[in-house]
């Protein structure tokens, strides 16, 4: 399978996933949202006691003690008179007070009157009493701040406190409501601060962010807490900083960026919205309304009322205040609330800032081009390697950023587009290197040993050096002799049967030792070692299977005694040396093939085996560290064809071959006076070499050639450089 088309699939699944993530549909919105939900379950947000925040809770104790709600307001009342009595800094009801109090003396008269037929009346005194008046009352000149709620109809009271921007006015950006839900106009009168008490929550429920500032039909309204906030402070407004004053991109779009409140600066999302971190409910301890509205005021200072910001909500279930949270707990929505004070207080945030989905498409792009690079590779393990990392380094940075910064980066994209790369990139990679191992192991079945073409298939670049490459190897090429006298009598079938069979056996002894069959030419063969696979003691190899090759051919002439055939003979030329090695040939048909000058030298050395009567000649180079059962004897030295350097030219045998060791022996003491110009001497002992009789070795052969050439030499001047090296003028 070609690396284009894991590119091209692997830029096509890239593509696909940075879509996702630009455009961010809902699967991949909630996919964030349980990303940073595990991240506030790792850290979750350590509470801290000594913040001036406290929450006195309308609990079900409190509800059985005192009745079912909604209470009196005069009992609203006396909890305000009593907790600014106890110290509380300010105040703030987190219940929406819509409605008149139906428990005020005018109100039951009138529920009495309706359906009696009896003149019902009540002393003057009495009917003067109106809870809401009282609750307003309790309000006046205090920092106390109600509820409002957004809604589909309804008119909007007008905020206690205004709002001004750094920039253009982001209302497309912000949470709006058509209406509202408004407390009673005497109470919104009395009060200090009114503030929207929405909570926002996702598709599943779970709030995460509360608005710190929403629209209701024409009119922006800061939000419960922010109320607070200012009030506790004695501040005049609120301060909203969007991304048009602060050089931050948006698309376009003018977002929210952070909302200032006397002198806390808090950071909000584009849509005004503040994101909670969550703290445990845990041993966190709350106030019950009800200790506060007994017969006698509780000792002055509270520790848990006085200089604190006091919320006053519901944890009871039946009045539905209950919201879930990142951490999987249902809490009271006054919780919420106040923890959003706490974060402000602490400055303990946690932001999403505007560059961050852009860092994380980029992100997304460089992993998916890093996988898809990795795919590539012919380790199918890189990939996977590649993604495991990934993986590991995009969940600590998303932990590390949210634990040491506050700071929200989703790394789950960029994780799913690794995993979405490297499954079909690594898919297509193992098919691709499947082919290439069948098409490797068809191509080099017949000429290397199955070791060696599973080694070659394991890693074919490195192997067959498809550029080619400069290598030490080992050449050799056998030639089979009397090829024709055998063969004149056979026919034409006779003769293939027999030439398959001769070079099967060849083939056989040479891949027992590991060598590379390069071709066949008729009835010789060419192969080498060291190359496609290193092979460090490839000499040794290579004159091992000099013998197996001579052992295969004494089995072959064994067959044509048996049929009364004419016997064969072997001529085998070894060489050592660099190299040129790799894939060759046209376009349409190449081959893996060895090129150099070591090469000729060694289809030379096969030829002058005719001329020193030797089964093999063996180049200088092949004999270095000679293993301790083969031993060599030097022929010569000599120039081959189109050279001009000599080289020394042996001939390996057998150490325990005694014939040979003697024959061998016996040559070098004629060698060394032929050297020595001891003419007459070298004749002597190249007689005794004649009538020696050796396998491998034709002896008379080998004596003539040097007689000759004595007899030459020794009528004629010799150079004073002459060194016995003979130049032979034939290439085979």
């Amino acid at each position: 399978m070609p690396k284009k088309t894991i590119w091209v699939t692997g830029l096509c699944v890239l593509l696909v996933m940075l879509t996702l993530a630009a455009f961010a549909p809902s699967v991949v919105g909630q996919l964030r949202n349980v990303v940073f939900d595990s991240y506030q379950r790792v850290f979750p947000r350590e509470p801290d006691p000594n913040v001036p925040v406290h929450v006195v809770d309308i609990d079900e104790a409190s509800i059985r003690l005192l009745g079912q709600w909604p209470w009196p307001r005069s009992y609203l009342a006396t909890l305000t008179d009593r907790l600014f009595a106890l110290g509380a800094v300010a105040v703030g009801f987190d219940v929406l007070l819509t409605e008149p109090d139906r428990t005020s003396p005018g109100a039951i008269l009138q529920s009495w009157q309706r359906f009696s037929r009896q003149d019902i009346t009540l002393p003057a005194a009495l009917l003067a009493q109106d809870h809401d008046n009282s609750l307003a009352e309790a309000f006046l000149s205090r920092p106390v701040v109600i509820a409002v709620s957004g809604a589909v109809d309804g008119d909007v009271p007008q905020p206690k406190a205004g709002i001004s921007f750094t920039g253009a006015r982001p209302d497309s950006a912000i949470t709006s409501f058509p209406g509202a839900l408004s407390p009673l106009p005497e109470l919104t009168q009395a009060a200090a601060g009114i503030g929207a008490i929405s909570l926002s929550a996702g598709d599943d429920g779970v709030s995460r962010t509360v608005p710190m500032v929403v629209r209701m039909g024409d009119t922006l309204m800061p939000s419960f807490t922010a109320e607070l906030l200012r009030l506790a402070q004695g501040a005049g407004s609120h301060i909203l900083r969007t991304t048009q004053a602060s050089g931050e991109m948006s698309g376009g779009a003018v977002r929210v960026v952070e909302m200032r409140t006397g002198g806390a600066t808090y950071p909000l999302d584009g849509n005004g919205h503040f994101r909670l971190h969550v703290a445990p409910t845990g041993p966190r301890g709350m106030t019950p309304a009800h200790s506060l509205l007994g017969p006698d005021l509780p000792a002055a200072p509270h520790p848990e009322i006085a200089n604190r910001i006091i919320l006053v909500g519901s944890s009871a279930q039946g009045l539905f205040d209950l919201r879930s949270t990142a951490l999987g707990e249902k809490v009271p929505g006054v919780m919420l609330q106040a923890g959003v004070l706490e974060q402000i207080i602490t400055q303990s945030f946690l932001t999403r800032p505007d560059w961050m989905p852009g860092l994380e498409l980029v992100t997304i792009a460089l992993v998916g081009l890093l996988i898809t690079f990795l795919c590539t590779w012919e380790s199918p393990m890189a990939a996977f390697a590649g993604t495991v990392v990934i993986s590991a380094a995009g969940i600590l940075a998303g932990w590390l950023a949210f634990d040491r910064a506050g700071i929200l980066y989703d790394p789950s994209m960029m994780i799913l587009t690794a995993i979405a790369i490297l499954l079909p990139g690594s898919t297509l990679g193992l098919i691709g290197k499947e082919r290439l191992r069948q098409s490797i192991r068809s191509r080099f079945a017949y000429f290397v040993p199955d070791a060696l073409v599973t080694q070659i298939a394991a890693d074919p670049d490195d192997a067959l050096t498809p550029r080619g490459a400069a290598r030490e190897i080992t050449v050799m090429f056998i030639d089979m002799r009397r090829f024709s006298t055998v063969t004149e009598r056979m026919t034409p079938e006779e003769i293939v049967h027999f030439l398959n069979r001769y070079l099967g056996t060849v083939s056989d002894a040479l891949t027992a030792e590991g060598a590379t069959i390069d071709k066949y030419i008729g009835d010789a063969v060419m192969a080498f070692w060291n190359a496609p696979i290193n092979q460090p003691d490839h000499r040794a190899r290579s004159l091992r299977a000099i013998f197996r090759v001579e052992q295969s051919i004494a089995a072959a002439n064994d067959m044509l005694a048996a049929d009364g055939l004419p016997l064969i003979g072997i001529g085998i030329g070894v060489n050592t040396g660099p190299a040129y090695v790799g894939l060759m040939g046209s376009r349409d048909r190449l081959s893996y093939t060895c090129v150099g000058d070591n090469v000729t030298q060694a289809a030379r050395f096969e030829g002058l085996t005719r001329i020193y009567g030797t089964n093999n000649c063996v180049g200088a180079p092949s004999i270095h560290d000679l293993p301790e059962d083969i031993r060599a004897v030097e022929l010569d030295r000599v120039v081959v064809k189109g050279k001009t350097e000599p080289v020394a030219l042996h001939c390996v045998y057998h150490a325990h071959d005694q014939a040979f060791s003697s024959a061998a022996a016996v040559f070098c003491k004629a060698r060394s006076a032929y050297l020595a110009q001891e003419w007459d001497h070298a004749l002597s002992v190249l007689d005794q070499l004649s009538g020696m009789a050796v396998d491998g070795l034709d002896t008379l052969l080998l004596a003539q050639l040097y007689r000759d050439r004595i007899t030459a030499l020794r009528n004629s001047p010799l150079p004073k450089s002459w060194d016995g090296t003979f130049v032979s003028t034939a290439k085979r």
